[in-house]
């Protein structure tokens, strides 16, 4: 154990990794935003990790089954939550998936035989970008599925050198197996993660490596037959994409991702502004850019079939949906492809250099692509890190501080109530209040039948913006104020608490049968 912390100290990686890590604190800390986001899906992976910490199985607020999202990351999020309820320390641990990720491609980089110069400042680039901050720390499951992914091509790379080196048949390697497992989890993470599934089931064909790729096959099948059993014995959706699926679309789609979500999400070049026609300038250097992407995956040796497929499955997932993505879902494959721009620039510079000038190529000259990134102002839409660092100081605007104040009154005054609301995810993620949503018609008989089968004990009518609050909550309020009683308002804008009287309710609906 001595010898094995000394060699470890002595490692000429240490130094890169605490460089590494201090560019991580530093960047991590500077965008960091301590409050909940708004979005809504952070809430739920919130909420689902809760339900496995309590011991309740997969379920929502209500303890209700769900198969909502895949359970991987709230699995993940599950053991913290055992022990604290705070946002912070989820985030904090998704940073930390961020950093273990970007060391293991650090790792790969050096492994296939590139400068540690070259892997320090493709990783750095990685700790930089917005986008994969942004997700970061915005308790969203970007980040873990990332690390996942990342493990996953380590101990690949780590299993073909031992067993050229050492000529041991893969299947003698426990290490294998684990790679086997971490494919599958991948998928559960993320269900975009299926790229990586298609990515080695493919690249290892395209070795020749025809056992191996049949056992990804089957341990997919294997590992995903609970989750498919489980939500078939449920009746319970398998997957809520695949509504998202559009084949109408696939060429804009393409068209989006190479000639802008890509040029923006890898080291920032330029702001993108997405509904701008695509000019024949940013289509060239789009282009450009997906080459030297392609060639630094082909640079990667052993890996480079995994990569490459892995990159084509991704590209042509996204294409598939139908809602308007932008760098979005390309988040979790964003070090991947600063990994492979970085090489692909530095193998076609050293080609170059070495036909043309006769001398040899230093990997810090590329530090000139980290120029236009630390040179962008604040544009106001997340898109450089001190639009992050803005709204990372801002307090939740009015509405939802008025919001989230009812919740955690309600909190102190009846924790068990269950509370109708626009939003019932967040005020549960901020207050602990379990909560629904209002049934969406005009037909006020219908919503009071609903909240009475729903056990609703109160309701908020907030003003976050939302149209359905006014068109179908506020009529219902209006025309039943013997039912909806206020017992709590706030100002700037107006806020409003009601209890809801059930017997009340029950008593009007059996008079007004139709």
């Amino acid at each position: 154990m001595i010898k094995k912390m000394t060699k470890f100290l002595k490692s000429p990686n240490l130094l890169w990794g605490i460089a590494l890590f201090a560019i991580f604190v530093i960047s991590f800390s500077y965008v960091f935003d301590s409050k909940i986001n708004l979005n809504g899906d952070n809430c739920y992976y919130f909420i689902y990790a809760t339900s496995l910490a309590q011991g309740n199985g997969y379920a929502d607020m209500l303890g209700k089954a769900t198969a909502h999202f895949p359970p991987g990351y709230p699995l993940l999020m599950a053991p913290l939550r055992m022990v604290t309820d705070s946002i912070v320390a989820q985030k904090i641990l998704n940073g930390a998936f961020l950093f273990v990720g970007v060391m293991l491609l650090f790792s790969i980089m050096v492994r296939a035989g590139f400068k540690r110069s070259l892997a320090f400042l493709a990783c750095s680039a990685m700790l930089i970008t917005p986008h994969l901050l942004e997700f970061t720390t915005m308790m969203m499951s970007e980040a873990s599925c990332f690390c996942c992914m990342a493990l996953v091509f380590w101990l690949f790379q780590s299993v073909t050198k031992k067993e050229e080196q050492d000529k041991i048949p893969v299947w003698r390697m426990p290490r294998f197996y684990i790679m086997l497992a971490l494919i599958v989890f991948a998928y559960y993470i993320r269900t975009q993660a299926i790229a990586i599934i298609a990515g080695f089931i493919l690249g290892l064909l395209f070795m020749r490596r025809y056992a191996q790729s049949a056992a990804v096959v089957g341990a997919v099948a294997i590992g995903y037959l609970p989750w498919m059993l489980r939500n078939a014995i449920l009746g319970l959706n398998q997957s809520r994409y695949t509504s998202q699926i559009d084949f109408t679309n696939i060429f804009s789609t393409t068209k989006m991702l190479i000639t802008q979500a890509m040029p923006e999400s890898i080291i920032p070049f330029v702001p993108v502004d997405y509904n701008e026609p695509t000019g024949v300038a940013l289509w060239i250097f789009g282009i450009i850019l997906l080459a030297a992407v392609l060639y630094g995956f082909w640079s990667m040796g052993k890996l480079r079939w995994p990569l490459f497929f892995y990159f084509c499955g991704t590209i042509g997932i996204i294409s598939l949906f139908n809602v308007p993505s932008q760098y979005r879902y390309l988040t979790s494959a964003t070090p991947f492809l600063t990994m492979a721009l970085f090489v692909g620039l530095y193998k076609v510079c050293e080609y170059l250099t070495k036909k043309y000038l006769k001398c040899g190529f230093s990997a810090w000259i590329l530090l000139l692509l980290f120029v236009p990134a630390t040179m962008q102002e604040s544009i106001g839409n997340k898109h450089t890190l001190k639009d992050l660092r803005f709204w990372a100081e801002q307090q939740f605007p009015p509405q939802y501080a008025n919001f989230f104040s009812m919740g955690k009154y309600l909190a102190r005054k009846d924790a068990d109530a269950i509370v109708c609301s626009r939003k019932p995810e967040l005020l549960y993620a901020t207050s602990g209040m379990r909560g629904v949503n209002f049934l969406e018609n005009e037909n006020t008989a219908l919503m009071l039948q609903n909240m009475l089968d729903k056990k609703v004990d109160y309701v908020i009518f907030e003003q976050l913006g939302f149209n359905s609050t006014y068109r179908y909550l506020l009529p219902c309020l209006q025309k039943h104020p013997d039912i909806f009683t206020i017992i709590g308002q706030m100002e700037n804008p107006e806020t409003f608490l009601f209890v809801f009287n059930k017997q009340k309710a029950a008593e009007w609906l059996e008079a007004n049968k139709q």
